[in-house]
């Protein structure tokens, strides 16, 4: 279920999922969930930095949460989990504490505390606000950031929304873009990206949570994000794109045998089952290729 996102580094992917766990320390890290983004479409709030939402004075399913817990549910019951990490906008709105979010927070956590989970701690995200009191009521710590050690390496987590040197640690983890690889013109799959800095360090952009925010098709020019970490890099061209694609999915849409399409210094796939799914993680080894066998 694991497929370790940096070699030798004890940091993984989830097989079929947009977390990301540590093994040493039983850590999930999830992001930009944005509970509560019902509500505010069917009020007719618009809180998107991308222009004007096509979401806007809608009514919407309330899904998010339901689907989130649902991979929770598979999650936890395959891995030792007993720290959550969100990494930012576990809510939507920037200018209210909306009913549906307050609830939403609330049964998240009480979900998470009554499946073992210890230590659960909030990431500040751009649209974070008015949750303080929310969660101190719920005994959940809300930091702005978390420095912490992984395989001797230096990593932080942090939103990605706020400019910050990235000089003093290895691995820098952010959400904020919701990136996404858009393929065949008609298919557009949450991913992972893995940026170089510089030798053995990396930038790791994490996909969103929430299943109404596909966010950014990815790109190789900075200026195309809203990072200023990301925009400060000059080498996306050489970042890795990872995603994943549940295979029953793949055969009802017609597409088959992709692995044997592509050579394994393009492309690294890994099949793993959970239960009674199977997935392949996909990892295209630079934005060239992606862009190649993907037909963006």
């Amino acid at each position: 279920m694991l497929r370790q996102i940096i070699p030798h580094i004890d940091l993984y992917i989830v097989s079929g999922t947009p977390f990301l766990y540590i093994g040493n320390s039983k850590t999930l890290i999830l992001s930009d969930l944005h509970l509560g983004f019902e509500e505010a479409a069917s009020r007719g709030l618009s809180y998107s930095l991308r222009g004007v939402s096509g979401y806007t004075a809608i009514f919407l399913p309330r899904i998010q949460l339901r689907k989130t817990l649902n991979t929770l549910s598979l999650v936890l019951g395959e891995l030792k989990v007993s720290r959550v990490i969100i990494n930012g906008d576990l809510k939507h709105a920037f200018d209210r504490l909306l009913r549906q979010e307050r609830e939403e927070i609330t049964d998240l956590i009480k979900f998470l505390r009554s499946n073992g989970v210890e230590d659960i701690i909030v990431i500040r995200g751009n649209h974070d606000n008015f949750i303080k009191s929310v969660l101190r009521k719920l005994n959940v710590e809300f930091i702005s950031g978390l420095a912490t050690v992984v395989s001797n390496k230096k990593v932080l987590f942090v939103h990605g929304h706020e400019d910050l040197s990235l000089d003093e640690y290895d691995i820098v983890v952010i959400g904020h873009e919701h990136p996404a690889l858009k393929c065949f013109e008609a298919y557009k799959f949450p991913c992972f990206l893995k940026i170089p800095l510089n030798e053995d360090k990396y930038l790791v952009v994490m996909p969103a949570t929430g299943p109404y925010h596909p966010g950014i098709t990815i790109t190789p020019n900075p200026e195309d994000y809203l990072s200023p970490l990301i925009k400060k890099t000059n080498n996306l061209y050489l970042m890795s794109i990872i995603t994943w694609i549940e295979l029953s999915e793949v055969s009802a849409s017609g597409i088959t045998h992709f692995e044997s399409q592509v050579s394994t210094d393009l492309v690294r796939i890994d099949w793993f089952k959970v239960k009674d799914r199977e997935y392949a993680v996909i990892e295209f080894r630079n934005y060239e290729v992606a862009h190649a066998l993907c037909m963006i």
